[in-house]
């Protein structure tokens, strides 16, 4: 049976959603051009580089190499957000999909974010033609509240920023149709879970900590998708190991998660590899570095 791992890297999605991805795009990709003019954030808020008042009006962000090919587009009034949001999913500066809709700064309705299923490629690719992996999280008011949904892999509800009622993931590759996690949720609280696998068309029930050891869990799901997470005692005995992106930059991983992900999502001999804000050259030589750091 064949199991799949799911990283969402790509945003730094939290139960609030802090992370405004405007910002992070700009401070990360400074090469980019903002139309109609420069801005700034300072305190919360859009300012332009000229006046260094609060802007209004439509933003947008396009590639310094090809001009006419827009990475971004907002609203901003009076220095806030307000507004259907679009970043546009581009494979050159590896950026994912989002689109959704801002009032006032804070997130309203669904948010989707799409990227390629794959990871990412320097070798120029035609997005039509790849598999793609798409994240649907409801929000009012700035929080999550509502349907949460990760492609064939996850389903879940939040309501006022906390996990509720019956999550379920869908972790055999081969049967997405049927659940092999069933986690059950009060404020954010787990209270009860259900775990079962498929075999030659059968389904078992099976103990949760038994399968945890067969198979990959959903603690790592949980922690892609809320990597504040707080962490619990069997966090203690995750093997963690520095590596470096590619910008030389030491960056702490767990050695079964992340070779789970590479194994799954990365089948290309040479790709790159983006999670949260940094990224790596994903190669034999990586590969078999953390294969002699993997623990079991």
């Amino acid at each position: 049976m064949k199991y799949i791992l799911f990283l969402l890297f790509f945003i730094h999605i939290t139960y609030g959603d802090q992370v405004d991805e405007m910002e992070e795009l700009i401070l990360n990709h400074q090469h980019l051009i903002m139309k109609p003019e420069k801005l700034y954030k300072d305190g919360g808020i859009w300012l332009t580089h000229s006046n260094n008042v609060p802007f209004t009006g439509r933003v947008e962000i396009y590639s310094h190499v090809d001009k006419e090919n827009k990475i971004l587009e907002c609203t901003i009034v009076d220095g806030l957000k307000h507004g259907i949001f679009i970043q546009y999913l581009n494979m050159s500066e590896e950026l994912p999909g989002i689109i959704g809709l801002y009032m006032k700064d804070e997130k309203e309705g669904g948010w989707t974010i799409t990227e390629p299923l794959d990871g990412w490629s320097k070798v120029p690719i035609n997005v039509m033609t790849i598999p793609l992996k798409s994240t649907y999280i409801g929000y009012r008011d700035g929080l999550r509240d509502g349907v949460v949904r990760i492609s064939d892999l996850l389903s879940g509800r939040y309501y006022d920023g906390k996990k509720t009622g019956l999550w379920y993931f869908f972790m055999d590759t081969d049967n997405k149709s049927i659940w092999t996690i069933k986690h059950q949720y009060e404020d954010d609280v787990l209270t009860g879970s259900d775990c079962r696998e498929l075999i030659n068309g059968v389904i078992f029930e099976m103990d949760c900590d038994l399968y945890d050891l067969k198979y990959p869990g959903s603690e790592y799901v949980l922690r892609q998708l809320d990597p504040n997470m707080k962490e619990n005692e069997k966090d203690d005995l995750l093997n963690r190991f520095i590596i470096k992106d590619v910008n030389g930059i030491d960056v702490e991983i767990i050695v079964e998660d992340f070779l789970d992900h590479i194994d799954y999502y990365h089948k290309r001999k040479i790709s790159i590899h983006k999670e949260r804000g940094y990224s790596f050259n994903i190669n034999d030589s990586l590969r078999n570095l953390l294969i002699n750091q993997r623990k079991y």
